[in-house]
């Protein structure tokens, strides 16, 4: 908060604002005891007791060109009273040099002290009736050296106000985090005397990236003064700590003898013809020379980490909820989603020049966002739609239906690619919306499903993974044509940058050389980084993203394998206890007597297959139930608990049945190319019903009937609920007379009953969104997820053909993981089993690097 004029600090009365920053306010003031005129620097938080150790070194510093320091407060400091103006270029070279020579006076006489400025600037500089004054000596960090994690270069990197002050006048040693000394100060009087003499600055950008990267890979433009000053201002400025001048006192020596020589060059009066284009040619030698002599030592371009913070009273949920965070193309955004309290879990954008990041209304739910080519707007998937929203304003537009989504990619044609779901073709449509069409097929590689496309830089061509079960391949693809040509073992989502496929292998991240225009790998691959996070994904999807022009983002956290928890929860919303150990698991369902649960449950050393477990619900042991190489899931019990049905994904979508004491031999029901998902086996045990989810079609509720009509004959499904919106995990009521399931239809997703086999029509439940319901055994209850992933409870009685909804109360029992919700009820409705995550800690942050190819070097 501003002090006011009278107002006090200790012995200090303050007269006036002389200025604000980000750090705090300065004042002028009255230090009462001595009855003189001091400037107090007045911080936002209290100082450390290293800061004040720190500052009584400084203060026994006794310099005509040092501003003094004569006290320390809790969180204030008193300094000398300076009238004077900060240094501005340009200067001419006399008077740059006279400046010079008094700055680097200073910084003798505290080097000699073992004390480094660290934050050397024009701004810290002021030019007085007297001479030079240099102010906060010593005081701009609060460590003698910046640490990966430091706050101060997050705050360079990422924050507004923060990019014209220190971070154009770092030295490479401080923005790779290592220890600042009196050569990092020679660096950046390097970048100020470059100024003096320009008006420019030594290392600009459009952005923090851009300026970073200009320090650590660049020379400034030639200042064209003398040859022998451009030599000193070079050397100040060399990338290697080595190479620069070791001392102050010797740079001001060799800056004179460089004045010296200029001062003796022969004028362009006395110089004929000839003579001037001979020292024309001398100066470009000795540049020559120079140039040489200061690249003896191959410069190595280190890689710049920064790291970036959630949102408060947020949490990265990447592990879980497929939201991986993507970077724009231009490198100045960051779009990324989080957990929030209240499980609606939006995206969030943040600039890459600023700190804070704003939510993006209308996108809750959503999951692996990607870019716009011209990184104006992000597509996402969620509500069973491809869709995109205009970072600048306005709402969420859908694009196309995409019942799950399982990545996507926008080229400079303004043609999406996109996988709508795990098990699906690749599908193009225009980024302004129509009518999708199929772009790869799965009969034609065998495949079980084709996701994470990517556009390589023609903007033609494109990378994508083909899922064949067990394993899968790297492929690439044409819009031009329907043929495809593997690449290689898909380990992961792979994406290109730089020359470079970028892909995890076991949790590390991998870059190996690729050629974008015969479209091959050209070498071996290199790590990257260690221990990358992955998501809840039948297979693994890592949490990194890279942006064209350089910047990597990344998680670290390793594995999400062990993550969720079986959760027994009372109404009230409190754990009860767990089932079993920690797992990856997808679908749960009880058996009739609720005894056991049968759950499918992910195998991350098997490449992300599912087989379905039996669990004791009791006693908490479990027995291995399916034992095939592919990914079993979604188990459905028989009303008597003696057979249970599930889906197996091979090269098509397939309905088993089997005894559920695991005797006997698995039959196979039905198969179809797509997703069979079934939901529920009606009480008499002659219906199943299930999600279809084929190639190009929207989800729709199916039922199978389990005897055929003739003895030998297929099974026929039919639809039950086919809309063009999507509707999915239906139920049957226990007596079998009624259906309850999800739609889209009004928008969002709400829970709707129908009389089964009909006629009649339909019944909403939900009042504010509603997914997954189940039914209490009674049937006088219907649970279901609501808006915010927790469960709600809605009474219903059931009579003869009509259906009537009572009171509809929220369950304080989370369900939302960002994959599917699943949970069971016992059968007096009192107790929840739910695939739930533990206690949420604090996030690991993301990890972002400029010029992230450098650390192949390593």
């Amino acid at each position: 908060m501003e002090l006011k004029p009278g107002a006090k600090l200790g012995p200090y009365e303050i007269l006036s604002l002389i200025g604000k920053g980000g750090m705090g306010e300065v004042y002028k003031a009255r230090d009462t005891r001595l009855n003189r005129d001091v400037a107090l620097k007045v911080s936002k938080a209290e100082f450390t007791e290293r800061f004040k150790q720190e500052a009584q070194m400084v203060a026994q510093l006794n310099h005509a060109n040092i501003c003094t320091l004569h006290d320390v407060g809790p969180n204030y400091l008193v300094m000398e009273l300076v009238d004077g103006a900060p240094i501005k270029g340009p200067l001419p070279v006399e008077k740059a040099v006279e400046y010079a020579g008094q700055i680097l006076d200073a910084l003798d006489a505290a080097h000699r002290k073992s004390i480094t400025h660290r934050d050397l600037k024009p701004a810290n500089i002021l030019v007085t009736k007297q001479g030079i004054k240099l102010l906060d000596f010593g005081l701009a960090k609060q460590a003698p050296g910046l640490g990966p994690d430091d706050v101060t270069i997050q705050a360079a990197l990422t924050a507004e106000g923060q990019i014209s002050g220190t971070l154009q006048y770092m030295s490479p040693e401080q923005l790779q985090g290592k220890k600042a000394d009196a050569r990092s100060d020679i660096f950046s009087f390097g970048c100020v005397l470059y100024e003096m003499l320009s008006g420019t600055r030594a290392f600009g950008g459009t952005n923090a990236a851009s300026v970073i990267a200009a320090i650590m890979e660049r020379e400034p433009e030639p200042l064209q003064t003398t040859p022998p000053l451009d030599r000193v201002i070079l050397r100040c400025l060399a990338k290697d700590p080595d190479d620069r001048f070791q001392t102050a006192r010797d740079l001001k020596y060799n800056l004179g003898l460089a004045m010296e020589g200029a001062s003796t060059a022969p004028s362009q009066s006395r110089l004929g013809k000839a003579g001037w284009i001979a020292a024309g040619l001398f100066a470009l030698l000795a540049a020559a020379l120079a140039f040489v002599h200061f690249r003896e030592k191959p410069l190595l371009v280190a890689p710049i980490s920064a790291t970036i913070l959630p949102p408060e009273t947020t949490a990265f949920g990447f592990a879980i909820q497929n939201n991986i965070p993507a970077l724009s193309p231009d490198g100045k955004w960051i779009v990324f989603g989080v957990r929030t309290n209240d499980n609606k879990n939006p995206l969030w954008l943040r600039p890459l020049a600023s700190t804070t990041a704003q939510m993006l209304a209308g996108t809750e739910g959503a999951s692996y966002p990607f870019w716009s080519p011209d990184s104006r707007y992000v597509a996402f998937f969620a509500g069973g739609k491809l869709k995109k929203i205009d970072i600048s304003g306005g709402p969420a537009l859908a694009i196309a239906d995409s019942p799950f989504g399982a990545g996507g990619s926008w080229s400079p044609e303004g043609i999406i690619l996109f996988a709508p779901g795990n098990n699906s073709p690749l599908l193009k449509v225009a980024a302004s919306g129509g009518t999708p069409s199929a772009v790869t097929s799965l009969e034609a590689t065998r495949s079980r499903g084709h996701r994470f496309p990517w556009f390589l830089p023609d903007g033609r061509h494109f990378l994508f993974e083909d899922f064949l079960g067990a394993d899968a391949v790297l492929r690439t693809g044409s819009l031009d044509s329907p043929e495809t040509v593997v690449v290689g073992h898909a380990d992961s989502n792979t994406v290109y940058s730089r020359g470079h496929l970028l892909f995890l292998r076991e949790n590390t991240l991998m870059a190996q050389p690729f050629d974008e225009k015969s479209r091959t790998v050209q070498g071996e691959a290199a790590p990257v980084a260690e221990k990358v996070s992955t998501t809840f994904s039948a297979s693994p999807v890592g949490v990194f993203a890279v942006s064209a022009s350089g910047l990597l983002a990344y998680q670290t956290g390793g594995s999400v394998s062990g993550r969720l928890r079986l959760t027994w929860f009372g109404r009230d919303g409190q754990a009860l206890g767990v089932l079993g150990e920690p797992g990856e698991f997808v679908n749960l369902e009880f058996s009739p007597d609720r005894k056991s649960a049968a759950v499918s449950v992910r195998d991350a050393a098997a490449g992300g297959n599912g087989d379905i477990w039996i669990y004791d619900t009791a006693r908490g042991l479990r027995t291995r139930f399916t034992f095939n190489p592919a990914d079993d899931r979604r188990p459905v019990w028989s009303a008597d608990g003696n057979t249970i049905i599930w889906d197996r994904l091979s090269t098509k979508g397939q309905l088993y049945r089997r005894a559920a004491d695991g005797k006997g031999t698995e039959e196979l029901l039905y198969e179809e190319a797509g997703v069979l998902d079934p939901t529920s086996w009606s009480p008499d045990g002659k219906f199943l019903l299930f999600n279809k989810n084929t190639p190009g079609m929207q989800n729709g509720v199916w039922m199978l009937p389990l005897m055929p009509e003739k003895p030998g004959s297929p099974l026929k499904p039919s639809p039950l609920v086919d809309t063009p919106f999507w509707e999915g995990s239906a139920a049957f009521s226990p007596d079998g007379h009624w259906v309850a399931y999800s739609s889209d239809e009004s928008q969002r997703r709400e829970v709707y009953v129908i009389p089964f086999p009909g006629p009649g029509g339909k019944r909403q439940i939900s009042a504010a969104a509603g997914d997954t319901p189940r039914w209490r055994r009674d049937g006088k209850e219907i649970f279901y997820a609501g808006s915010d992933l927790k469960l709600m409870a809605a009474e219903v009685t059931l009579k003869a053909g009509s259906i009537e909804v009572g009171q509809v109360r929220p369950l304080e029992i989370p369900v939302g993981t960002g994959g599917p919700i699943q949970y069971d009820v016992s059968p007096d409705g009192q107790r929840f089993l739910v695939v739930a995550e533990p206690e949420r800690t604090a996030s690991p942050p993301l990890t972002l690097v400029e010029n992230w190819t450098a650390l192949l070097k390593k």
